[in-house]
């Protein structure tokens, strides 16, 4: 059994075309070796592969395909689900690295797109997957990451910079907040009524590690668990700040989206030009009673 075992496992190797070598190692388990260097990947599928060379570098697998037309895949990871209920995680493409503890260039993943070649793309391209079939999108520039739908960050999100589309040439039905009114009542108004809260997030309910889980995997289990346990406690133990999004919701109900899971979230980007108009409109009243 053991010498029809090595015979396929040879087989396999000499029927698929690949820059690398058939090796032992200490453990006396088969792997595909690269034949020089460790700049060659472990394991190459098709004849070509490219790669900005540099000292210690060492890759798993690579593939760079040629081709002239029709839609060109390097690595493709997909993932047929079971039909029944399971909490057990499913991934398409999953990227993990043991960190180097000296320096933070560690990935999981890496997107890369190269601005001065490229007529157009996205390092990073996540879309609806019928939407990707059916509306292939065609980026008018090069984006390290470029998303089509909602984005959820459960903890906190960091950036240099946020801006909101605003040009006119992309708008419609353009009126000026001096002229729109809501239910009678100013923009000053509308603000001074709602009800500013200060408040602390709810804990989630963690799931407890079941006592049939194998003590080994079990133990693994707990310590992710208290990991989780302290992000937790740290993030609901902050002050959080803002307006009560039921109340925002009667008077500007474009300002408050309710989310697939039921729960509302406030637009508070698009509170500011509010802010500002009723700044304007008290500037006025204070101009009038100078007169």
């Amino acid at each position: 059994m053991k010498k029809f075992i090595y015979i396929s496992s040879l087989l396999l190797f000499i029927s698929i075309s690949v820059n690398a070598q058939l090796t032992m190692n200490w453990n006396k388990k088969f792997f595909i070796g690269p034949e020089t260097g460790a700049f060659v990947p472990l394991l190459m599928v098709n004849n070509d592969w490219f790669f900005i060379e540099g000292e210690d570098t060492c890759i798993g697998t690579g593939s760079a395909p040629y081709a002239l037309n029709g839609k060109n895949i390097g690595v493709f990871g997909g993932f047929w689900l079971n039909p029944n209920y399971s909490q057990d995680s499913n991934f398409g493409v999953l990227g993990i690295v043991e960190s180097n503890a000296n320096h933070g260039r560690n990935y999981g993943l890496c997107g890369m797109i190269d601005p001065s070649t490229s007529s157009g793309g996205a390092g990073i391209y996540a879309v609806d997957c019928d939407y990707c079939y059916t509306f292939p999108h065609s980026l008018g520039g090069a984006y390290a990451g470029y998303f089509v739908g909602n984005v959820h960050v459960s903890d906190s999100l960091i950036v240099h910079s946020q801006y909101t589309i605003a040009d006119r040439r992309l708008c419609d039905n353009i009126v000026s907040l001096s002229q729109s009114k809501r239910s009678g009542t100013t923009t000053l108004e509308n603000l001074l009524n709602m009800n500013i809260v200060e408040y602390n997030l709810k804990e989630r309910q963690l799931e407890e590690v079941s006592e049939n889980v194998d003590p080994e995997k079990a133990e693994k289990l707990r310590r992710e668990l208290e990991f989780l346990k302290k992000e937790e406690q740290e993030k609901t133990s902050r002050r959080h700040f803002g307006v009560d999004a039921h109340e925002l919701q009667k008077v500007y109900p474009d300002l408050v989206l309710e989310g697939q899971d039921g729960y509302l979230s406030v637009n508070y980007l698009e509170m500011v030009p509010l802010v500002i108009r009723s700044i304007q409109e008290l500037k006025q009243e204070i101009d009038e009673l100078s007169e």
